[in-house]
């Protein structure tokens, strides 16, 4: 079991060296033109064997506590960016993509990375069920925060529509993860709600996201110009600063059943 754990944590700093060398090499303006061929896709391979084996040694989906959350925010974001950026036209998103995978990783480095037993509360699959989906959501948009970047600087359409469909996937698994929380809660307190800082801050990021999946539908009228896209890659970078005070923000600043200090 010791050498496991040893491997584990090893594989764990190979994932973060792949990923700073995919960051060098995009700021280098060397990276590869295929993302499967990529450091970055290297380091999601390393990435996904790390958290296979750190469940294992745990016994628990490992997504509890501040050093592991930040490492599956890390892993969903280069997995969303994977499934969104692959063709050429999206080679510009991982400069800034490659930025937004490597920060949450090297975070997670500075802190404590031995296993711990979860609280009873947690120890339910509706815990890895919700919390797997909305890491997914943070993915994809952060994913729309590389492309709305991209957008903004170039006008390329394919940036564009990357990241309108990051907001809509990620807002679709935030969703999901939303009602298996609220079943988790019933469960674990015997209620589906119970107010506490990062509900009502999950609420506010919901809202945000469903409003900016419809107002590209609002056709223009006179007195209304009608929403652009330059708006919405704008909405799209705000929503990414709103999803960090709900994941991080509230978290760690405020006391509830989330935090994670």
């Amino acid at each position: 079991m010791a050498a496991l754990t040893g491997i584990h944590i090893v594989l764990f700093w190979l994932s973060l060296t792949a990923y700073v060398a995919e960051a060098g090499l995009q700021l280098g303006g060397v990276g590869p033109k295929e993302p499967l061929r990529s450091a970055l896709f290297g380091g999601v391979v390393l990435h996904a064997l790390f958290l296979g084996l750190r469940w294992h040694l745990s016994g628990h989906a490992p997504m509890a506590g501040l050093f592991e959350s930040l490492t599956v925010f890390s892993f969903c974001s280069a997995v969303a960016g994977l499934l969104l950026c692959r063709s050429e036209t999206l080679r510009a998103a991982w400069r800034p993509l490659s930025i937004l995978v490597v920060l949450p990783q090297a975070a997670a480095a500075l802190l404590e990375k031995a296993t711990s037993p979860l609280f009873p509360a947690l120890d339910t699959p509706w815990f890895a069920t919700h919390v797997g989906l909305s890491f997914l959501g943070y993915g994809f948009f952060a994913v729309g925060l590389a492309c709305a970047w991209v957008y903004l600087r170039t006008g390329e359409d394919a940036a564009y529509r990357a990241g309108s469909a990051s907001a809509l996937y990620g807002f679709s698994a935030f969703s999901a993860g939303m009602v298996c929380g609220g079943i988790w809660a019933y469960y674990a307190w015997g209620s589906y709600w119970i107010w506490t800082p990062k509900e009502i801050w999950s609420v506010v990021l919901w809202l945000y996201f469903a409003a900016l999946t419809h107002l590209k539908f609002i056709p223009a009228q006179p007195g209304w110009p009608g929403w652009t896209r330059r708006l919405e890659m704008w909405a799209t970078i705000g929503g990414y600063v709103v999803m960090m005070l709900t994941f991080l923000g509230v978290s760690l600043l405020l006391r509830s059943s989330h935090s994670m200090r």
